[in-house]
């Protein structure tokens, strides 16, 4: 099973790190170093490994470091980017860059790096489709027969948390409000599973995030150690 072409891979990169404090000063979160690399390297590198070559980048928040290092990709990389000129959300981010997208992409996040078959798991999922992990403290999915029957960004009590990632066909941006700031995950994930139109695969706890200080500090002792 092969990666599916130019597919692209979309990435919201606009966070400000707030909670990194001095740590992400002047930086986007996404550009933190970690072994000597902006943190973004290793989660583009997750993806082209599987065969992706096409990205877009949801940036805002110094966006300028961001593009300065990527610029339009190298050899058969290729990178695209959506600059948010007022804090949105991440709907408002993706709404945005609509046009970007195609008609089904990939969506990740800056600050969490997952080594994954990405390319059978878009291979796999002709509809709409969200990894999830089974909770260690709160949770906020639902899953039942394959399905997600219940997102809500807000609840602490459900089975599972989303991943990270997801395939999601670009009709579903029509669930978002047309401005305004919002949330994708809130909106998205919650009307599709209220219909039965989002697939859910369960994945494993391994991950590396840089979200606070105490996770980067554990992903920079994970991935320096493997360098």
């Amino acid at each position: 099973m092969g990666a599916p072409g130019s597919m692209k891979v979309v990435i919201l990169a606009g966070g400000l790190g707030t909670r990194l404090g001095a740590l992400a000063r002047g930086l986007p979160k996404a550009m933190v170093m970690v072994g000597g690399r902006p943190f973004l390297e290793y989660i583009i590198d997750s993806f082209t490994e599987r065969g992706f070559t096409q990205f877009v980048l949801l940036v805002g928040h110094h966006s300028d470091v961001i593009e300065s290092h990527f610029r339009s990709g190298r050899g058969e990389l290729r990178i695209e980017y959506s600059r948010e000129k007022e804090l949105l959300g991440t709907g408002g981010a993706i709404r945005e860059a609509r046009h970007l997208l195609g008609d089904r992409f990939v969506l990740t996040y800056g600050d969490v790096l997952r080594r994954f078959d990405y390319d059978r798991f878009v291979n796999q999922h002709t509809d709409h489709a969200l990894a999830v992990y089974p909770r260690m403290t709160t949770g906020n999915t639902a899953v039942a027969n394959g399905l997600v029957t219940r997102f809500d960004k807000s609840a602490t009590d459900l089975p599972y948390v989303d991943a990270g990632f997801s395939v999601v066909h670009s009709e579903a941006i029509d669930l978002l409000p047309p401005y305004g700031v919002c949330s994708f995950e809130q909106i998205v994930y919650g009307g599709l599973a209220q219909n039965g139109r989002l697939e859910a695969e369960i994945v494993d706890h391994t991950f590396f995030d840089i979200g606070t200080p105490e996770e980067l500090a554990r992903t920079r002792a994970a991935l320096e150690g493997a360098v």
